[in-house]
């Protein structure tokens, strides 16, 4: 299941360990801090960002809360319990996370009505720009080489403005988070994304494991295009037809007519 991590800014320098506590519950962890890392650095329109992480919320099972709740928390809160989502609150202690209850949470700069409007299922929008953002845009996994690593947020920054949300296996398990979890639990976390995907975009050239992913998607009836990278500044992509695209090992050219 897909867990969406909701979590003030001021613990971004736990992302990593909230992560890394889902996978090990045998969750799938979509952590907007790891994802976008800081709004892209400012790369795209925040407004982007901003549909992008609602479209997450959506397309999740479940929201979890770690520590206090903020006015971003709030948010995130509210419209997954519009949308009929349980969420489930942690806070951490003795280096462990322990669940609490809702009569338990603490604010952070979040004013108290504005918490009992949620606690009571009352109606925001009007209180929060957050909340003027009705669209929804389609999932996409990025399948890359890790040869391209280094272009993980040029590939999001690209899904983005193409109306996408990238869900990007490089960001949200770097480099998988530094071996703290079983790698087999990220791999299981990386099929579940691409179950949960609109549509799977490869870029560069076929690695064994983007063919793994490609043929994953296949199954699911999931669309595919593939991308050549150009090495330009700024770099760029391009869409091209299954003829034209390149293996990374000359054995995988078997696997032509799966593309």
């Amino acid at each position: 299941m897909l867990v969406f991590t909701s979590f003030s800014k001021s613990n971004f320098y736990l992302r990593s360990t909230f992560s890394t506590f889902v996978l090990n519950q045998k969750q799938t962890p979509i952590n907007p801090f790891l994802n976008f890392e800081y709004n892209l650095s400012g790369t795209v329109d925040k407004d982007l960002i901003r549909i992008a992480n609602n479209t997450m919320i959506k397309k999740c099972g479940q929201l979890w809360v770690f520590g206090s709740v903020s006015d971003g928390v709030l948010m995130e809160i509210y419209l997954a319990q519009k949308q009929g989502k349980k969420v489930h609150y942690f806070i951490a202690k003795d280096d462990k996370f322990n669940e609490i209850s809702k009569s338990d949470v603490t604010l952070e700069n979040v004013s108290p009505w504005m918490w009992e409007y949620v606690l009571a299922n009352k109606s925001l929008e009007r209180w929060h720009p957050r909340l003027r953002f009705n669209k929804i845009y389609p999932l996409v996994y990025p399948a890359y080489s890790k040869r391209n690593f280094y272009l993980q947020m040029h590939i999001s920054q690209f899904c983005l403005e193409k109306h996408y949300v990238p869900l990007n296996p490089f960001m949200l398990f770097r480099y998988f988070l530094g071996d703290t979890v079983k790698r087999e639990l990220v791999y299981q976390a990386n099929e579940d994304i691409v179950q949960s995907s609109n549509e799977l975009w490869t870029f560069g050239e076929i690695a064994d494991g983007v063919m793994d992913e490609i043929i994953t998607a296949k199954k699911e009836r999931i669309k595919v295009k593939y991308f050549k990278i150009s090495q330009t500044n700024p770099v760029r992509f391009r869409q091209i037809p299954t003829q034209q695209v390149v293996f990374e090992k000359a054995e995988l050219e078997k696997y032509r007519n799966e593309l």
